[in-house]
């Protein structure tokens, strides 16, 4: 574990120091909750959503999860460029230390990032507990090593292609953010947006939270399939990034 723990502390350094890009994201999720997210909740009047800006709040958490964990997936692209790769695979540790440094590097980050924005929203929505606290913490991880796994197995393409895994990341991405729930209610949503909306994680996240934070369950999709979604989602996704990193990664060169 000494081990483990040490490649962790080498890329973590490197991006603290400083840690210019956390305290930016903090101010970042501040003016647009602060200032968008209040300005837009003046506009949109639903009886069941008292307060689009707590709603709101949540969404922007989600988002910030999700980017954290698709970078956690891409690590492996951005070392195999930097020759990093090679070094790491020709440690002296096993494939699973160095699957896991890199999926606990990830929480670190996401707990970073997260302390303050999710802090700012629980404050403003008021309505917690500690039991609600914890379970929203472990929703959040459940949600960013799920995305890990999807950018992790999708970063082997790369390794033969990269422009080919850049187009195909960036439209995953746009699809499972745009059609989702993570800044509109599902049962508001146009049917045809509804319906891809089922299809992305970050729906059954979101509505998830929201849930464990008090908002209205007619707004939300349930709350027994989101979680049977998210299990789902992080053991598969996970299992198959372990066994791509098992028997796809040795030899391997980025194009």
């Amino acid at each position: 574990m000494r081990n483990v723990i040490r490649i962790i502390w080498f890329d973590l350094k490197q991006e603290l120091r400083p840690p210019v890009w956390i305290l930016l994201e903090w101010v970042t999720f501040g003016v647009q909750l602060f200032m968008y997210g209040a300005l837009i909740s003046k506009l949109i009047t639903i009886a069941a959503l008292s307060n689009y800006q707590q709603f709101y709040a949540v969404g922007y958490i989600i988002m910030i999860t999700f980017n954290i964990g698709s970078h956690t997936g891409r690590h492996f692209v951005e070392h195999a460029h930097e020759g990093r790769l090679p070094y790491l695979l020709s440690l002296p540790i096993s494939r699973w230390k160095l699957f896991l440094s890199v999926m606990l590097e990830g929480s670190a980050e996401l707990a970073l990032l997260l302390v303050v924005p999710l802090s700012v929203t629980l404050l403003i929505i008021g309505n917690f507990t500690l039991l609600s606290i914890m379970s929203t913490i472990l929703t959040l991880f459940c949600l960013g090593f799920g995305v890990s796994g999807i950018m992790l197995a999708l970063s082997f393409i790369a390794f033969r292609s990269t422009d080919i895994y850049t187009a195909i990341v960036t439209a995953l991405s746009t699809l499972i953010i745009r059609f989702s729930t993570v800044f509109y209610p599902l049962m508001f949503l146009p049917p045809s947006y509804a319906t891809a909306a089922t299809f992305s994680p970050l729906t059954y996240g979101s509505d998830l939270v929201r849930l464990i934070l008090g908002f209205d369950p007619s707004l939300l999709v349930n709350p027994s399939i989101a979680i049977a979604v998210l299990t789902a989602l992080t053991v598969s996704t996970l299992g198959i990034s372990a066994f791509l990193l098992q028997r796809l990664v040795e030899g391997v060169k980025s194009a």
